[in-house]
């Protein structure tokens, strides 16, 4: 193994998305691959076990709102691969899930952009009661004009005024969760016909640029109060965001030495925000293909990649990137071009890799924007360890492969060798999500923005 040894223990996430092709696209018609039951409570039930038995930190849920349109012009594409539509509301799924797991955390992603501050914050307080503390925000503010045009809008606006918004809504939010309900206000006593002492109830006046309400916040004060907060910008005004705001991050690192000045450069903006810049966990995303040995990956993956599907890929690819690919040259090097949607994609396919976009298309055809990893399980540990040793990443999030035969594998032949080696858990400490991460108590930390405005 190259690089100093660390003594961090790597934590890891599951990477899905409530729909038939993700990552990986074109798997779903491999006759293994069981995506097509995405539309079954049972299905997520039984990934939910599945994790747990791995003992996986978090089952983390991307989403969009919109369907990709920018590849061809039209939906069609989209919907005749299954990439990124059709797609259910993952927000649903959650109590289901934690119904059947006790450790297990859950990470859903809400959009800044399209939400309410008071309804979401009663719904993300709700689930937080439901899972007793195991619940996440993945905070985005959407890219898709698709998305934009489904909820009333002409289109997603500029890219910096989004997070301006999405900041604004934070702010709200916070208001509701930290301030609106004091420690001891639930009562709960029977002989006096006292629920909650009215006196420790405090009606919140937000006035902003872009949210106003008046309101206490209507559900009494869940065992987290505020989820865990993640976020995935990458550009300059995401990640000045992320480091106000997130206690975990998700980046696209296409090489370790790309992947170790990201996270340098996001722990200095947490330290000069007043924050601890190691409290906040950073994972990179992965798509694994393992096998008994370096050759028989390499087949496996072989054989899933002639499942494949460039243009479902394409159709990602395009709707993150703003471009239509199905008009780009195919032995031409991709192009930066600046425009207001994924700039985070838009950079790791072009500034960090000098590729046509038939190179990048074979090269992500079962990865998408994570990191390929093909070997034996000692192979796959080990690189997993020099990722997390030369980076300073905290964990890893596991990205569908095959459907659940990839994540199977995983759990049997990987997570034994970290834990050979020291790096991985052999079981659960107690607490909420907060808690299991950090090891201290189930709410924000003083030097939080949140608590600071109390």
């Amino acid at each position: 193994m190259v690089g100093a040894v660390s003594a961090k223990q790597i934590r890891l996430n599951v990477l899905e998305q409530c729909n038939a092709s993700f990552a990986a696209f074109g798997l779903w018609t491999h006759p293994r691959d069981r995506a097509v039951e995405y539309t079954s409570l049972d299905f997520w039930v039984e990934y939910a076990r599945l994790a747990e038995r791995g003992l996986f930190d978090n089952f983390f849920i991307a989403d969009v709102h919109g369907t990709p349109d920018v590849y061809g012009g039209s939906v069609d594409a989209a919907l005749r691969n299954g990439s990124q539509g059709p797609i259910l509301d993952p927000v649903v799924l959650i109590s289901a899930m934690a119904h059947v797991t006790s450790d297990l955390a859950f990470t859903v992603t809400g959009n800044a952009t399209y939400e309410m501050p008071y309804s979401f914050a009663r719904r993300m307080s709700t689930l937080d009661h439901m899972t007793r503390g195991r619940l996440g925000w993945n905070v985005v503010t959407g890219y898709l004009n698709s998305g934009a045009r489904a909820m009333g809008r002409d289109g997603i606006g500029s890219h910096d005024l989004r997070y301006d918004v999405a900041d604004e809504f934070l702010d709200g939010v916070y208001r509701l969760w930290e301030d609106s309900w004091e420690e001891g206000a639930v009562r709960k006593d029977k002989e006096r016909g006292i629920y909650v002492d009215p006196a420790k109830v405090h009606e919140i006046d937000f006035r902003g640029e872009h949210y106003r309400f008046r309101t206490i916040h209507a559900t009494e004060t869940s065992p987290q109060r505020t989820p865990v907060i993640f976020q995935a910008g990458a550009s300059p005004r995401g990640r000045a965001f992320a480091a106000r705001h997130a206690e975990g991050i998700y980046i696209n690192g296409t090489s370790r030495q790309v992947a170790a000045e990201q996270v340098a450069a996001f722990r200095k903006l947490v330290a000069e925000e007043g924050r601890d810049p190691q409290s906040v966990k950073v994972f990179a995303g992965v798509s694994v293909f393992v096998d008994e040995t370096a050759e028989a990956a390499r087949a496996r993956y072989e054989e899933y990649k002639q499942y494949a599907s460039i243009e479902g890929l394409m159709v990602l690819m395009s709707g993150a990137m703003g471009i239509d690919l199905s008009q780009y040259p195919l032995d031409e090097p991709l192009r930066f071009q600046e425009n207001d949607a994924n700039r985070t994609v838009m950079e790791n396919m072009t500034k960090h890799n000098q590729w046509t976009l038939r190179e990048a298309m074979d090269a992500k055809a079962l990865s998408g924007t994570n990191i390929p990893l093909i070997g034996s399980a000692e192979e796959v540990a080990e690189e997993l360890i020099a990722w997390a040793d030369e980076t300073d990443l905290d964990g890893f999030n596991i990205s569908r492969t095959l459907s659940f035969e990839g994540l199977e594998r995983f759990i049997d032949m990987v997570i034994p060798q970290l834990q050979e080696r020291g790096r991985y858990k052999t079981a659960y400490s107690p607490g909420t999500f907060r808690e299991k991460l950090f090891g201290h108590g189930p709410h924000l930390p003083s030097d939080h923005p949140a608590t600071k405005k109390r």
